[in-house]
């Protein structure tokens, strides 16, 4: 159990008293709810869980870390290769084929999809509207953490920054970091924030980007964080709750990264888990390798493809400890592809990957050490990338361009074969791995509003319309429910309560439960269903309905 107690949000004393019995919460004389009983309302469903988010990952960055790594013309397998359940996401938000990782991450957060640059909410209209409003959702975080389980965030980008900060605010506009901060700090009670963002935890005094002269870290000492700012720190904090902020902006990327101090997403992931791991509530962590999306958007190859290697790295922590665990789900997964990456270029086909091999910085730290004439372009780009043969034309784009970062990564992707497509997002299906308890349910082509939906069955302690579908369907199957017609009546109910949850529509959400237990009560004098399958959905029924009323 959480060593700091959670307050149940969204559900009245009431609710919460008429669920206890169904859910076997333990509720003292003075009030306070204990969860040792408190099982997930899905009895197959993982212990914990952990989400790593590849931001901008496509299936082309994966298989080009793979052969980046192989030898000859073949590939060598990533961690993420080792997954056996795998499959696709589609990633399309409410307002655009070509979703932003507000929404996307929003899907996976929470099983609503939004509109582009909205945290936390959902639109009130089915179909986009100009001028959409937009309502709370819950997420899979808050769930957990109304469960009593541990929760941690986990990101080399600004820990304020879109994916993030989908799990832990409600906000319109994803570029109110300073609000997010607050939010993400103050109205929750996360164990584990690791990450970039100094700037938005401190007044514009004190060297940030807050004007309303609020110091978060000192609020933060307040709640009992330890707070870190290196690899260093991090490796010897021994504390329940870390605030780790290791850049004022994001994190610098894995190619520059022994320059300063900031630790690995791996090392991250692993203290993370090693602070999480013995809350016997469980934990929910997410953990996004963020800069893969922005070496993506500034068509950096080589650079791209370490940051996805860094990634895996951090699936490897995650995966090592599910398997030790045993009853913990491991899903990695990304928001969308970014710079539509490809293998081979310009209608030839090879993928030369020791161009890639060869460089040692980011095209921005190269470009830094040019001297003021530029006169020393050659050496420097013989020393950094391993190009011995530049040729003026090269040289001269260099020069010319003002963007001398971008010319560096044009012609080193050129030369390798790596194309791109555009400087944005793309609209493909990303690739979804998944190990551990009911995994194999995040095979095929799904939407990434299932990621939600799969990891809700752990974090959430009380049934969900979905679940009371998920348990008809089941009935049906194993011929409990013996008519087909009066399973998809059932189910058509059931949709109809999962369309007045989304918006929070309690009365509507009540009307149709007691619609529905009289549809089983008809169906039962019928003999359409099993005594069984009528006891299990009228309980469960009843719990949904104490958590509205």
């Amino acid at each position: 159990m959480k060593k700091n107690a959670k307050k149940l949000v969204g559900v009245t004393l009431a609710g919460v008293l008429s669920t206890s019995v169904a859910l076997g919460i333990v509720t003292t004389a003075s009030g306070d709810a204990k969860s040792e009983n408190l099982q997930p309302a899905h009895e197959d469903a993982a212990k914990n869980v952990i989400l790593l988010v590849g931001d901008g990952m496509g299936q082309n960055q994966v298989s080009a870390a793979a052969y980046y790594k192989g030898s000859g013309y073949g590939a060598e397998d990533l961690i993420v290769d080792q997954f056996t359940n795998v499959g696709y996401a589609r990633t399309f938000s409410h307002d655009n084929t070509v979703t932003d990782s507000a929404a996307a991450a929003t899907a996976f957060s929470s099983t609503h999809k939004t509109d582009n640059g909205v945290l936390g909410k959902a639109p009130k209209n089915e179909e986009h509207h100009e001028n959409e409003e937009h309502f709370n959702v819950d997420t899979v975080l808050e769930s957990a953490e109304e469960s009593g389980m541990s929760t941690g965030l986990v990101s080399t980008a600004r820990i304020t920054h879109a994916t993030p900060a989908a799990f832990a605010s409600h906000i319109g506009n994803r570029d109110e970091e300073n609000n997010i901060a607050e939010q993400m700090l103050l109205n929750h009670d996360i164990e584990v924030l690791l990450g970039g963002g100094k700037r938005h935890f401190l007044p514009k005094d004190e060297g940030g980007k807050r004007e309303d002269g609020k110091n978060l870290l000192n609020a933060a000492k307040e709640k009992g964080y330890k707070l870190i700012e290196n690899k260093k720190e991090l490796e010897n904090a021994d504390a329940d709750k870390l605030l780790g902020l290791f850049n004022e902006s994001h994190m610098s990327y894995e190619l520059d990264r022994d320059l300063t101090g900031e630790p690995s997403l791996q090392s991250m992931t692993g203290k993370a888990l090693n602070v999480l791991k013995d809350d016997k509530d469980g934990f929910f962590l997410m953990v996004e390798g963020g800069r893969i999306d922005h070496a993506g958007h500034a068509n950096w190859p080589a650079t791209n493809i370490q940051e996805t290697l860094a990634f895996d790295k951090a699936v490897q922590e995650a995966l090592e400890f599910a398997k030790k665990d045993k009853n913990t789900i491991v899903i990695v997964t990304a928001d969308h592809e970014t710079g539509g990456m490809s293998i081979g270029a310009d209608g030839v086909y090879g993928f030369n990957k020791e161009v890639v091999q060869n460089v040692k910085r980011t095209p921005e730290y190269i470009s830094s050490q040019f001297n003021k004439e530029q006169s020393n372009i050659a050496e420097i780009m013989a020393e950094y990338t391993g190009i011995k043969d530049l040729k003026k034309e090269e040289e001269q784009l260099i020069k010319t361009d003002e963007d001398a970062a971008g010319a560096i990564a044009k012609i080193i992707s050129e030369r390798a074969l790596i194309g791109w497509t555009t400087t944005g997002h793309t609209g493909v299906n990303v690739p979804v791995y998944a190990y551990g308890p009911l995994s194999e349910r995040l095979t095929g082509t799904i939407d990434n509003t299932k990621i939600a939906e799969l990891i809700s069955k752990t974090t959430s302690k009380s049934l969900t319309s979905l679940d009371l579908k998920e348990q008809v369907q089941q009935f049906e199957e194993n011929g409990e429910i013996t008519n087909h017609d009066a399973a998809q009546s059932l189910l058509i109910h059931l949709t109809t309560v999962g369309k007045f949850e989304q918006k929070g529509a309690a009365e509507k959400v009540i009307k149709h439960l007691t619609n529905f237990n009289l549809l089983l009560d008809q169906q039962k004098q019928k003999d359409l269903i099993s005594t069984n399958a009528y006891d299990a959905l009228t309980k469960g029924t009843e719990s949904l309905l104490a958590k509205w009323q």
